[in-house]
């Protein structure tokens, strides 16, 4: 068995750093040609998850707080009851349009009856054509009558279901603003709460990216656990922060995703803004130490390895980018501590 022997040296030289190194026979596949490769260019920006659907809802009629079903941090169901008012003004009003409708619709009926009677008698002569006039037109009346007694019905039955606060989605109570035993009038908020899916992320973005925005296909999230979503709709605000200058950015999650989200958390939010040509290299090839970093490059039929400063830039997975020191076509030695050779 023998291994591969590499001995680094150090020299400045006019302000240079000039690593060297001397190696003995490479092994088969360990080397590489420097090439360009295309890489999605990105920026990754900071931004808050948010509940599409939030809100307060407040009292539409009036009353005393008689019954609090939920308090802050409790999670409800779409149409679970949230508050009772007291609803006695509310049922005596349903009760007298109760009233009034049976008494019109008896009224319209008898109308009605006698409407039909005179028609039959008019022909022998019992009555005048005045009088079968007067009859249609109470008929007429009491038919209207009904019609609004109907519509106060309806009135007096809304007026008392609004003594029953239901909530209008599934979701979090987040404030309470009234207390039980409280009196409420007409548009008093109660409580307010937001809805827990579906969910966005929101972030704001340099006017100088505004214009490459083009599909939601170019933005993807990275949440707190490290899978990355792709949104399902973006929103682009048409106008900018006066203070900022930046333009705000919605990108709606998809409904899957919801279950470990809650809104105020922190998210990354990555923006595809177009491809460039890189230069790539194995990460197992590049020896750093402290601020230096550098390859093995091969020179010459001998395959003789120097150890060959380098600059790098970012990370691109299992690769790194190489910003200076290297020429396309150069040869590298893929891993900078080569394994036994057998």
């Amino acid at each position: 068995m023998r291994q591969l022997s590499l001995f680094g040296l150090v020299t400045v030289l006019a302000g240079q750093t000039v690593l060297e190194a001397q190696a003995g026979e490479l092994l088969a596949g360990q080397t590489q040609t420097v090439t360009r490769e295309t890489v999605p260019e990105q920026v990754t920006f900071d931004g808050i998850i948010q509940p599409v659907n939030q809100g307060t809802v407040a009292a539409q009629t009036s009353g005393r707080v008689v019954g609090m079903s939920v308090d802050v941090n409790d999670v409800v169901q779409q149409g679970d009851v949230l508050l009772e008012i007291s609803a006695t003004q509310q049922t005596a009003s349903y009760d007298a349009a109760m009233a009034q409708l049976n008494q019109a619709v008896a009224q319209n009926n008898e109308a009605q009856t006698q409407v039909k009677r005179f028609r039959q008698l008019i022909s022998r002569g019992a009555v005048s054509q005045g009088q079968l006039d007067s009859a249609e037109a109470r008929a007429r009346t009491t038919s209207a009558a009904v019609q609004a007694a109907k519509a106060a019905v309806v009135q007096a039955k809304d007026a008392l279901g609004y003594t029953s606060i239901k909530a209008p989605y599934a979701g979090i109570v987040t404030q309470r603003h009234v207390e039980l035993g409280e009196t409420v009038t007409p548009g008093m908020p109660l409580l307010s709460g937001y809805g827990m899916s579906p969910l966005r992320v929101e972030f704001q973005m340099p006017q100088r990216y505004r214009t490459l925005v083009t599909q939601v296909q170019q933005f993807l999230i990275e949440l707190p656990d490290g899978r990355q979503v792709q949104p399902t709709q973006y929103t682009l605000f048409r106008y900018a922060d006066p203070q900022s200058h930046t333009f705000t950015i919605r990108l709606r999650l998809p409904e899957t995703s919801d279950a470990e989200l809650a809104p105020g958390m922190w998210v990354k939010a990555s923006f595809h803004t177009g491809d460039r040509q890189v230069v790539l290299v194995p990460k197992t090839a590049v020896i750093r130490r402290g601020e230096l970093s550098a390859v093995f490059r091969v020179q010459g039929e001998g395959k003789t390895q120097r150890l060959n400063p380098v600059r790098i830039g970012q990370d691109y997975g299992d690769s790194v980018e190489i910003l200076s020191g290297l020429e396309i076509g150069d040869q590298i030695v893929t891993h900078a501590f080569p394994i036994d050779a057998q």
